[in-house]
């Protein structure tokens, strides 16, 4: 049975609607064929976990997922990814306007050198969504309330964003991302520089957000993985091994090498 196969049948998209369609989706770098044959249904309102040993193709399907990797001129993509049923490679897709409906949240936060209304009010501002100041003012204390910052930060918005701890920045990055009122939300290791308090802040945040986005999330942290997701994907070597309810995957995983990377036997 060839990896397709697995990864098709592994498939289990449950009752909530289907946002994302991915199928036979692959990627080069150059030479390197970093991802094969992945297919893989994404829910709407439903947190998404990507696990799996370093390199193993987790983060490099997640940024197919806002077309990312176009940034990097040796990365070719192939197959095909459906948003709503439209295929976000077409040529006619404008991935600016992708990325506003796909929002993004990175590793390290990475607040802009502006101030912590600036870092909101930006995509609303290039998107042209908020006419006019108020509008905008809305826009930014809305965002910043969903973001679990607007109590930390209503009375110095002027004050640079580099400026907050750690957490919140990142809490910072969440509300600038969710600004445009994206549909998705894409988190690539979010935590993985943070306190654990911090990291317990932004896994709360992450559970309410999935009321009103589809959320994926790229985790190291099998135990944040059980925590906050709903559905899961053990990625190995470039492929989906295994994709199903969390609970699944952690208690009865159908591959031998799900159960021997949760075992901690390959990692």
């Amino acid at each position: 049975m060839n990896q397709m196969t697995q990864a098709e049948r592994s498939v289990q998209t449950g009752t909530g609607d289907v946002k994302f369609e991915c199928r036979d989706v692959q990627v080069w770098y150059g030479e390197k064929h970093a991802l094969k044959d992945v297919g893989v249904d994404i829910l709407d309102k439903t947190v998404t976990a990507f696990i799996g040993p370093s390199g193993c193709g987790k983060s490099t399907f997640l940024r197919c997922l806002n077309r990312m990797n176009d940034t990097i001129p040796a990365a070719r993509v192939g197959g095909q990814m459906l948003l709503d049923g439209e295929d976000i490679y077409d040529p006619r897709v404008d991935p600016v306007q992708l990325r506003a409906r796909v929002g993004m949240v990175f590793q390290k936060p990475n607040p802009f050198p502006k101030s912590i209304y600036d870092n909101v009010a930006y995509g609303p501002r290039i998107h042209g969504l908020a006419p006019t100041r108020a509008d905008l003012d809305a826009v930014v204390e809305k965002s910043l309330r969903r973001a679990a910052l607007w109590d930390d930060v209503k009375d110095r918005l002027d004050d640079t964003g580099t400026g907050l701890s750690g957490g919140q920045q990142q809490r910072l990055c969440i509300a600038r991302a969710i600004a445009t009122s994206p549909e998705v939300l894409l988190m690539d290791e979010p935590c993985s520089a943070l306190d654990p308090i911090a990291t317990a802040q932004i896994e709360e945040l992450i559970d309410e957000l999935r009321d009103r986005y589809s959320v994926v999330i790229v985790t190291h942290s099998m135990q944040q993985a059980a925590r906050v997701s709903q559905k899961t994907a053990f990625f190995h070597l470039g492929h989906l091994v295994e994709y199903a309810s969390t609970d699944d995957i952690f208690t009865s995983p159908k591959d031998p090498r799900t159960e021997s990377y949760i075992t901690g036997r390959i990692g």
